[in-house]
């Protein structure tokens, strides 16, 4: 009998089209295919009648738990963030996450390349308790205000020591025209700024001339319709006899799946094998090019421990099909994809619904991707280097250095 063969169309980009096959990996012919999951979820003992118990427990805390304040909302709401948080991994508790309806549209507007913040991307120490700014989004409400490696010390007042990450998102979080006083440390100084929330476009993708023959292709975050765009910037640099490409995916946490994919394709000929996945219902699966055209650039991609999800298809499957050298540090390790779901209160849930594998069967899920050449650079030196204008950066970053080298031997 021969493998059930189904085609996908992903309709948001009329381009291309991806297909997947159904796929048997890692066993031989004749084998049964077993599959391991990538982080344990199941329970190691008996729990007899488990959801009588649950009730049960409920039951006793709504009668004897010392406060009267607490409610059956919010053990059910705490009942519901504990089962997501025991079915994502250990290191990374966000993969699962249920939201408010408001809470929701910001989401919903940042994957479309929007976003409603004060603008900043920063990195939180709970035991010093500071946010220390690493990167100001142009146009933002933070734009020529803060600056990389400010510290946050107070939002609204409020001490950060000790918050955990959600309380701190709940605190930066707030609605268009809205306003949130910050106390930022600068060097020896410690003063206070009152920024507006607003909503503003988001640069996901910056292309920059390096050479007569490089150029520099930035990709922040993988956004809606972005393999559009960067079809129509490759088409010109092509016109233009560029031939090669520095792809920097330094910092950029991923997005899109499907956008991943079309980059991806844009790169690779028909029937290269694009992604392998692992589902429930659909099991083992392709995603296969079928592009008659795809860009013959040289192709270097820079990488980062920041390096996430999205952004790892598109890296290992040009370094798998020898397409692209890898060139940074092991990358974040996020080689899971989730699905988010509408429920009938207009909250939204998602959670882990696939495994991720490079074209080659291998999963980067924990341990990231390794480079071809190790370049290492840690987060105070990007963060300087990014704030430069690009024939600068391209002088001083060692890692667009070692691209260019590599790619003109």
């Amino acid at each position: 009998m021969q493998p059930k063969t189904k085609r996908l169309k992903l309709t948001a980009v009329g381009f291309l089209l991806l297909f997947f096959i159904f796929w048997t990996p890692w066993s031989r012919a004749g084998e049964k295919t077993t599959f391991k999951p990538l982080f344990p979820v199941g329970l190691n003992h008996d729990f007899p009648e488990s959801k009588k118990t649950f009730e049960e427990v409920k039951n006793l805390i709504m009668q004897h738990y010392y406060s009267d304040e607490i409610t059956e909302d919010a053990l059910y709401w705490s009942a519901i963030q504990g089962m997501l948080r025991h079915i994502s991994p250990p290191k990374e508790p966000e993969l699962a996450k249920i939201w408010t309806a408001e809470e929701y549209e910001k989401i919903y507007l940042s994957r479309q390349g929007n976003q409603v913040s004060i603008g900043i991307k920063s990195t939180f120490n709970p035991n010093e308790g500071r946010l220390t700014v690493t990167e100001v989004l142009p146009d933002s409400p933070a734009d020529s205000i803060l600056k990389p490696f400010d510290h946050i010390l107070r939002i609204d007042s409020q001490s950060l020591k000790g918050k955990t990450l959600q309380e701190l998102n709940a605190l930066l979080d707030g609605k268009e025209g809205t306003e949130v006083d910050l106390t930022v440390n600068r060097d020896v100084k410690i003063f206070k700024v009152t920024l507006t929330r607003w909503k503003f476009k988001t640069e996901t993708l910056i292309i920059s001339r390096l050479t007569d023959e490089i150029a520099l292709v930035e990709i922040k975050r993988f956004t809606a319709k972005l393999s559009n765009k960067l079809k129509d910037e490759l088409t010109k640099l092509k016109d233009k006899d560029f031939q090669k490409l520095i792809i920097d995916l330094r910092n950029n946490p991923g997005g899109v799946f499907a956008e991943s994919l079309r980059m991806v394709e844009l790169f690779l000929p028909e029937k290269r094998i694009l992604l392998r996945t692992f589902q429930r219902a659909q099991k083992l699966q392709n995603y296969v090019s079928v592009n008659t055209q795809p860009f013959g650039f040289d192709i270097a991609v820079l990488v980062n421990p920041q390096t996430a999800s999205s952004a790892e298809i598109l890296a290992s499957a040009l370094q798998d099909h020898r397409k692209a050298l890898v060139i940074g540090t092991k990358t974040f390790g996020k080689g899971v994809f989730e699905k988010t779901f509408k429920l009938n209160n207009d909250f939204h849930v998602k959670f882990i619904t696939g495994a991720m594998y490079s074209p080659k069967g291998s999963s980067w899920q924990g341990r990231g991707l390794t480079p071809d050449f190790l370049v290492k650079q840690d987060n105070k030196t990007l963060a300087a280097l990014l704030k430069m204008e690009v024939e600068q950066r391209f002088r001083k970053d060692v890692a667009m250095i070692t691209a260019y080298k590599l790619l003109m031997r």
